[in-house]
């Protein structure tokens, strides 16, 4: 079910909860008929009358309330699950040009950490033709762009893994999971390289698309740095 389908059943479910109370308002009408024609035949209290006009004011009350709630409900179900396709995490966003973005990662060889998609960007350590063998990097177009968007959540139990710049590697902090600069399993419980998301590049910009998460390389790839370039950030873990 897509969010859209999802937030019209929770509207639908929320004009459905309305019945009730228009029921019972509605035998609240039929009551004050009710009274309204035997007044005809019998005088009936002050207070009496004065009851079922505080009994109605009570139901509407309670039922507009009601009503409006509901209501308040399913709009923020629906501003809450309706998809944000204008940029951010989860959809396909801008992150600059090749260009710059090339030099900067070059002059440190170092990824450029992209909060708003919440991945890294690096460029490819390896032989094109031989990531086109891998289908996580095939889909991930790195043979294409030369460029691999990387997932900062570790494919363990979901920590942000942060880069070490002495081993040059992806460490996670939580149970020592590590990566290459690839992203590519080097140790720890992980069951897999870090996930990846398609990189194109349209007229000199770079565009990723984090709206599908592509699971990352097998354990066993290794296309670039099969040690560490230093120590270790992460130990003992």
């Amino acid at each position: 079910m897509t969010p859209i389908q999802f937030a019209i059943v929770i509207g639908l479910a929320s004009l459905l909860a309305w019945v009730p109370f228009a029921l019972i308002g509605a035998k609240a009408r039929k009551a004050a008929g009710s009274a309204g024609s035997s007044n005809q035949l019998e005088v009936r209290a002050v207070s009496d009358v004065t009851d079922v006009g505080r009994r109605k004011f009570l139901l509407r009350g309670v039922g507009f309330a009601s009503l409006a709630f509901l209501g308040q409900f399913a709009l923020a179900s629906i501003d809450f699950l309706y998809p944000r396709l204008r940029g951010g995490f989860g959809s396909r966003i801008s992150i600059g040009s090749e260009s710059d973005l090339r030099a900067e990662i070059s002059a440190t060889r170092e990824p450029v950490f992209i909060p708003d998609g919440r991945f890294y960007l690096s460029i490819y350590e390896g032989d094109a033709e031989e990531a086109a063998e891998i289908p996580a990097y095939r889909s991930a177009n790195v043979d294409g762009a030369g460029l691999m968007a990387l997932y900062r959540k570790c494919v363990h139990l979901g920590c942000s893994v942060p880069w070490c710049p002495p081993a040059k590697w992806f460490e996670c902090p939580c149970h020592g999971s590590k990566y290459s600069i690839n992203g590519e399993y080097r140790d720890g419980p992980a069951p897999r390289g870090l996930d990846l998301f398609r990189v194109e590049i349209e007229n000199g910009e770079v565009f990723v698309d984090t709206a599908t998460i592509i699971a990352g390389a097998p354990r066993g790839t290794v296309t670039t740095q099969p040690q560490p370039e230093g120590a270790h950030c992460v130990t003992g873990v």
